[in-house]
């Protein structure tokens, strides 16, 4: 019995789509120091209406060093987060040349509220893509070549169009201060490395697979482009050293870079997934099942 789940898992494996990825244009640089950018809640609001069932966020991040022990170190937050985090127990298995990603969304119900989440071991010193997608009370989530359904949320069928008890600006790396949202939480500080594209849209863009759990292969879309169902886009294709990014859809928000957040030409190599030898994808999956 054994050897039949690691011969499936091996071939699940060796399904998976390679990908490369290449910056097209300028990326934001953060240094997870003091920078970060923002949109204020004041003039804009939340990015998804009140009474939004269906959507995705999605974007391309590449980390440029881990959180210390016990930190979590914010990507962007509002309604929906991403960020990578050091602390004890989560991603406990990820290897060495791999990074703890973390997201979630808050979500709203008739007469209840919550937020459902996931850790998940993406590559470290590589560009990743990392998505989480809501339709029908459904949780779905993509990160580089794969794509899973979580499962469905107990009576919670709805974003959040009021979060309470956190910042209610659109922050990107981190807050304007380090917040805790309750005593003795784990810090939440700033991001370091660089974020190409970040995409909020009303429809859920990916099929997921119709078993929870079940992992398939996925590609990641190579650009993040316009449609009619995009809420908000920023490319942060702007020229060098610039601190505003601008949305794309005709609402045009303008997030403000702060304390030397700016765009860049990125030089970084391309995404190519590691352990994609058979040799290695055996040997790991062997020592995983024994």
């Amino acid at each position: 019995m054994k050897l039949q789940c690691l011969v499936i898992l091996l071939l699940t494996c060796v399904m998976m789509p390679t990908f490369a990825y290449i910056p097209s244009g300028g990326v934001l640089s953060l240094d997870g120091v003091d920078d970060y950018a923002v949109l204020p809640f004041t003039g804009h609001g939340y990015l998804f209406r009140q009474g939004t069932r269906e959507f995705t966020v999605e974007l391309w991040f590449y980390p440029r060093s881990d959180p210390n022990h016990g930190e979590n170190r914010l990507i962007f937050s509002q309604q929906v987060y991403f960020g990578v985090t050091a602390v004890p127990g989560k991603c406990r298995h990820r290897e060495a040349d791999e990074i703890c990603c973390y997201g979630g969304m808050f979500l709203d119900g008739e007469g209840t509220h919550g937020v459902t989440g996931f850790y998940l071991a993406l590559e470290r010193d590589r560009w990743n893509y990392v998505a989480l997608l809501f339709k029908e009370g459904i949780v779905g989530r993509a990160y580089n070549n794969r794509i899973v359904q979580v499962g469905r949320t107990a009576a919670m069928d709805r974003i959040t169009a009021e979060v309470r008890g956190k910042p209610k600006d659109f922050f990107v790396g981190g807050y304007a201060d380090d917040w805790e949202q309750r005593r003795g939480a784990h810090p939440t500080l700033r991001f370091h490395g660089e974020i190409d594209a970040i995409r909020f849209s009303r429809v859920a863009r990916y099929a997921l697979p119709d078993i929870p759990g079940v992992v398939e292969p996925f590609q990641p879309p190579q650009r993040f482009l316009m449609d009619r169902d995009t809420v908000a886009l920023w490319n942060f294709d702007e020229r060098p050293g610039t601190e505003r990014f601008q949305d794309e859809t005709a609402r045009r928000r303008t997030l403000i870079g702060m304390n030397g957040a700016e765009t860049v030409r990125s030089l970084t190599l391309p995404v190519h997934p590691s352990r994609t030898s058979l040799t290695a994808t055996w040997s790991r999956l062997k020592s995983e099942s024994y």
